[in-house]
C-alpha cells in the first residue's frame, strides 16, 4: 500500500515507451469510504460504515474482492470518517500485499460529500484513464468487464460519453420494500442506452396516526421530460422497473466536470441530473443493464443491510457466499454450508437441544445454549445466546451476549453489548457497541440506544468524527474500545475491531471509540455482570435501558418512514397501499396533479387559501425544504470564498438548473440568507458555515439593520437580477412573511427576531431597488383580502405601505399640475 499525500505525482505508467507509443494505464477505480449521510446512527459515531460486517465481513471486503475479480488493478480509497480505522484495517489486511493490486488511501476528515471528494481526487492528478467509481458498501457479482468493453467501444466514436451508469431490472416491491430504495424513474433512448431523464425522489408515505396532517399527504411529484427529447429521439423509453447500482465507469472528464462546478455536491441528484439538463455542453450519459444471474447493490440504509446479508445468506451474490471462505481474504474461515441455507463455522458451540433455523449464519466461538432458538439470524464470531433465548430475523455482532429467556426480534446487537436475561429487544432496534440492557426491560420497536448522548442536531452535524462518547475528553478518561493494532488483528477481529467482552488498560487513546472516566468504566463492567442495581441511573436513563442497564436512548429520526428503513421486515404490501393511496389523493383533487411540478411556494401564501393548496404545500415540505437548504450552502460557499457576483451568479445558475428551478425561487432564499447572516446560526447549517454567523443577534434595532443593510448593498444587485417581474417580487415577500414567521421550511432559523424590523427591511429593500413600489402595493392589496389571522404583517408594515401610496398620489398630482401649467403656457 503506498498512502497518498499532497504531493503525489502520476505513476510511471503514464510514461511513454522508447516508441513513442503510450504506456498501457493500469484500470483504476476510486471507491467512496463515506456515504456522507447518517443512516447508519449511532452505530457509526464509532466505527466506519465500511468496516460493519455484513454477514460476519466487513463491508469493503466485498468491494474490493469485486473489483479485483473484475481485473481492476488499481484502487483509491477515499475515506473521511474514522480514517485512521480504515486506513490501518488496509494496512494490515491481504489487500496491502495482494498481487497485481495496489490500494491506495486518500484521507479528508473535512469533506462533506461525494463532489467534495471526487474533486480533491482530481486535484492530486492521479486518475489517467477511465475509471470505475463506487462505494465502499457495495456487493456485486456482476460481470464487469461487459460493462467496460462497452463503455469503451462507444467512447472510441464518442468522446462526449462520459459516463455508463449500471442499472437492473427490478420490480417496485422488491426496489422500496426489500431494499428500502427510493421511487426511480430513468427515461432512456431504447436504441442507443443513452439516459435522458433521471428522477428519484422520496416514496409516497403510509398515513400515520400519531403524524400531523401535513405529514400524511403524498410525496411524489408527476414526470415532467423536456418535448424536445421527443423530436430528437425516435423513441423515448420510461423506466420504473429499474435499480440503481451505484457502479459507475467513468471518463476522466467525469472529474473535470466536478471541479469546475462547485455546486455539484450529490454524485446522482446535482451530477447526473445537471449533466442531462445541460445538453447544451454535449456530454451524454449511458446506461448498461445487468442480467438476471447478476447482482450489484449499494446498502444506503440499514433495510438495505438486511436485505443484502439475506442475499448473500441465500446464494443470490454466488459465489459470494459464507461457505466458499474466501472473504475476508488472507484470513481464513471454515463455514460448512448445509440445507436450508444455515452456515456454521467450525469451532461454534450448539447445544443439541438448541434450534437453528434457516438463513442463520453462527461464527467460530459462538456458544448457543440449551433450548436456545435462532432462525434468520447472524451471529458473529464469540457470541454468546443463552438459555431458552429466542433471536429472530436479528444481527448480533461478535462478542454480544444475549441472557436466558431474552428475546430479539428483527433487531441489530453490536460488538460487546449484552441483553440480560428475561429482556425483550424490539423490532427495528438498534443497539449500539457496549450498550447493556437490564434483566426485564423491554426496549421499544425502532429504538436505538448507544453508550453516546444524542447529539442536538442528529440529522444535521457535519461528520461522525466530530463526536465523542462519554462525559470527558481522552485526556481525562479510558477509552472502552480503541482502533489500536492489537484489536485490529485479523486474526482476533476479522475487521471488526473495538468493543469487545472486556477492557485492556494498555489501549492507547486516539479518535473515535469510548471515552469513560475510571467511575464510568466501572460502572459499565458492573452493569454487564448484571451487579449494577439503582446505580447506572445517575448516568443512564432507566427508561431506555432499564434499571441497572447502560446506555442513552436517542429519539425517533424517521418517523412513519421507520418500517421502509429500518431492519425489521417491511409490512407486506406497504408500498403499494402508499402508491395507491397516492393516486386516491391524485383523484380527489385536479390541483394533486401538479403538485410540486408548478412552482413551489415555501409558505403557500399565494395560494387563495383553499384546502388544496394547503394540501400541497404540506406534501412537498420536505422537498422545498431541502431546496432551500441547497440554495443556502450554495450562497454561503460564494460568501465565505469572497467570490464576484458573476462567479456567484454562475454557482447559483448551476443550482437552478440541476433543481429545474427559477431564479425568482433561487431569489427568495438568497434574501433569506442573506437576513439570516446577521443571525445566529440556523440549526441545520453546515459547522463550517456556521462560523460565517455571529454568537447572538445583535442587542437592538439599528444594530440589526445596520449589519442587513451592509450585506444588502453587497447584493442587492443580484438579487434585482434574479427577480424579474412584479410577482416574483410579491411572492419574495411572501416567503419574507413565513421567514419572520419561522414557518414550515423555515423553522428554527431565528426569523423571529425580524418581526420588529419588518417594516424597515420592506424600506431598505424598496431603496435598493430589490422591489418596486407596485409589487409591494400589489403584496398589500392581497393581504387586505386575507382573514385578519393572515393581517400580521401588513399591519406592521402598514406605515411604509401608506408612505408609498402618499408619494404615489402626491407624484399623480405634481404631473397634474404640471399638466394643467403646460395647457395655461400654450393658451
Amino acid at each position: 500500500r503506498r498512502a497518498l499525500d499532497s504531493s503525489i505525482m502520476p505513476s510511471k505508467g503514464q510514461s511513454r515507451s522508447k516508441g513513442g507509443e503510450e504506456a498501457k494505464v493500469p484500470l483504476q477505480a476510486v471507491v467512496l469510504a463515506d456515504s456522507f449521510n447518517h443512516r447508519f446512527r449511532p452505530i457509526t459515531l464509532e466505527r466506519p460504515k465500511t468496516l460493519l460486517p455484513l454477514a460476519n465481513v466487513p463491508m469493503i471486503e466485498y468491494t474490493l474482492e469485486f473489483l479485483a475479480s473484475n481485473g481492476v488493478e488499481e484502487v483509491f480509497i477515499f475515506c473521511c470518517a474514522h480514517a485512521d480505522q480504515l486506513t490501518q484495517y488496509i494496512e494490515n489486511s491481504a489487500w496491502s500485499s495482494t498481487a497485481g493490486f495496489v490500494v491506495h488511501t486518500i484521507v479528508s476528515t473535512n469533506c462533506i460529500s461525494a463532489g467534495e471528494a471526487l474533486r480533491l481526487i482530481d486535484h492530486k492528478h492521479v486518475i489517467r484513464s477511465d475509471f470505475i467509481l463506487i462505494s465502499g458498501d457495495t456487493v456485486a457479482n456482476m460481470d464487469l468487464r461487459r460493462a467496460l468493453e462497452a463503455h469503451r467501444e462507444r467512447r472510441k466514436t464518442e468522446r462526449l460519453a462520459i459516463m455508463t451508469c449500471c442499472f437492473k431490472t427490478i420490480t417496485r416491491r422488491q426496489r422500496e420494500e426489500h431494499l428500502g430504495e427510493s421511487n426511480l424513474v430513468v427515461a432512456m433512448d431504447p436504441a442507443t442506452g443513452r439516459v435522458l431523464h433521471y428522477d428519484e425522489q422520496a416514496s409516497p408515505s403510509l398515513p400515520d396516526a400519531n403524524a400531523s396532517p401535513k405529514r400524511t399527504k403524498a410525496k411524489l411529484s408527476p414526470l415532467s421530460l423536456d418535448a424536445s427529447l421527443f423530436s430528437e429521439h425516435p423513441s423515448v423509453r420510461v423506466r420504473t422497473d429499474l435499480q440503481d447500482c451505484h457502479v459507475d465507469i467513468c471518463a476522466p472528464e467525469v472529474l473535470m466536470l466536478f471541479t469546475d462546478n462547485f455546486d455539484y455536491q450529490h454524485l446522482r441528484r446535482d451530477f447526473v441530473c445537471g449533466t442531462l439538463n445541460e445538453r447544451e455542453l454535449g456530454n451524454n450519459i449511458y446506461a448498461h443493464e445487468l442480467n438476471a444471474r447478476e447482482y450489484a447493490t449499494r446498502i444506503t440504509n440499514l433495510r438495505t443491510y438486511d436485505a443484502v446479508s439475506r442475499d448473500v445468506v441465500g446464494r443470490w451474490v454466488y459465489p459470494v457466499c459464507p461457505d466458499v471462505n474466501c472473504l475476508p481474504r488472507g484470513d481464513p474461515t471454515a463455514f460448512n454450508h448445509r440445507w436450508p441455507q444455515t452456515y456454521l463455522e467450525k469451532g461454534a458451540d450448539v447445544d443439541p437441544s438448541a434450534v437453528i433455523g434457516a438463513g442463520c449464519v453462527v461464527g467460530a466461538g459462538c456458544v448457543v445454549g440449551p433450548g436456545a432458538k435462532v432462525s434468520r439470524s447472524v451471529l458473529g464470531r464469540g457470541v454468546v445466546i443463552g438459555p431458552n433465548a429466542s433471536i429472530t430475523g436479528s444481527h448480533v455482532m461478535r462478542n454480544a451476549r444475549i441472557g436466558a429467556c431474552a428475546s430479539v426480534t428483527s433487531a441489530l446487537v453490536c460488538e460487546g453489548a449484552v441483553i440480560h436475561e428475561s429482556a425483550t429487544v424490539g423490532k427495528g432496534a438498534i443497539i449500539a457497541y457496549d450498550v447493556v440492557v437490564a434483566a426485564g426491560h423491554v426496549v421499544a420497536d425502532y429504538s436505538r440506544i448507544s453508550l453516546a448522548p444524542q447529539p442536538a442536531h442528529d440529522d444535521d452535524a457535519d461528520s461522525d468524527d466530530e463526536l465523542e462518547i462519554g462525559s470527558f475528553g481522552p485526556s481525562s478518561g479510558a477509552r472502552l474500545s480503541d482502533p489500536s493494532g492489537r484489536q485490529m488483528a485479523r486474526s482476533d477481529s476479522r475487521g471488526s475491531f473495538g468493543g469487545g467482552g472486556g477492557f485492556d488498560e494498555d489501549d492507547d487513546e486516539g479518535p473515535g471509540g469510548v471515552f469513560l472516566t475510571d467511575h464510568e468504566r466501572a460502572l459499565l463492567q458492573r452493569a454487564k455482570e448484571g451487579t449494577a442495581g439503582d446505580a447506572t441511573t445517575e448516568l443512564w436513563a432507566p427508561e431506555g435501558v432499564g434499571v441497572g442497564g447502560a446506555g442513552h436512548a436517542w429519539a425517533p429520526r424517521w418517523g412513519e418512514e421507520e418500517w421502509r428503513f429500518s431492519i425489521a421486515p417491511v409490512p407486506p404490501g406497504s408500498s403499494d397501499a402508499a402508491y395507491a393511496r397516492d393516486d386516491a389523493l391524485d383523484s380527489d383533487d385536479d390541483d394533486a396533479h401538479v403538485r410540486s411540478g408548478a412552482k413551489l411556494s415555501a409558505g403557500g401564501g399565494g395560494g387563495d387559501g383553499s384546502d388544496s393548496g394547503t394540501d400541497s404545500d404540506g406534501e412537498d415540505e420536505a422537498l422545498e425544504s431541502h431546496f432551500r437548504k441547497e440554495v443556502a450552502e450554495t450562497f454561503l460557499r460564494c460568501v465565505k470564498h469572497g467570490y464576484e457576483q458573476a462567479n456567484a451568479v454562475v454557482e447559483l445558475q448551476g443550482l437552478k438548473m440541476a433543481e429545474n428551478r427559477t431564479f425568482a425561487d433561487i431569489a427568495r432564499y438568497v434574501l433569506m440568507t442573506i437576513l439570516g447572516l446577521s443571525l445566529p446560526a440556523p440549526r441545520d447549517v453546515t459547522k463550517e458555515n456556521s462560523k460565517l454567523y455571529p454568537a447572538k443577534a445583535p442587542d437592538n434595532t439599528p444594530a440589526l439593520l445596520k449589519s442587513i443593510r451592509e450585506r444588502l448593498k453587497q447584493w442587492a444587485p443580484l438579487l434585482s437580477r434574479f427577480l424579474k417581474s412584479e410577482d416574483d417580487q410579491v411572492e419574495m415577500l411572501l416567503t419574507l412573511e413565513d421567514y419572520c414567521a419561522e414557518d414550515e421550511v423555515f423553522k428554527g432559523m431565528h426569523g423571529a427576531l425580524l418581526v420588529p424590523s419588518f417594516a424597515k427591511i420592506l424600506h431598505l429593500l424598496y431603496d435598493m431597488d430589490v422591489l418596486s413600489e407596485v409589487s409591494v402595493l400589489a403584496w398589500a392589496e392581497e393581504k387586505g383580502l386575507a382573514g385578519e389571522e393572515d393581517k400580521r404583517f401588513l399591519k406592521l408594515a402598514q406605515p411604509f405601505v401608506d408612505w408609498l401610496k402618499e408619494a404615489d398620489s402626491e407624484s399623480d398630482g405634481s404631473g397634474s399640475d404640471s399638466s394643467e401649467a403646460s395647457s395655461s403656457d400654450e393658451e
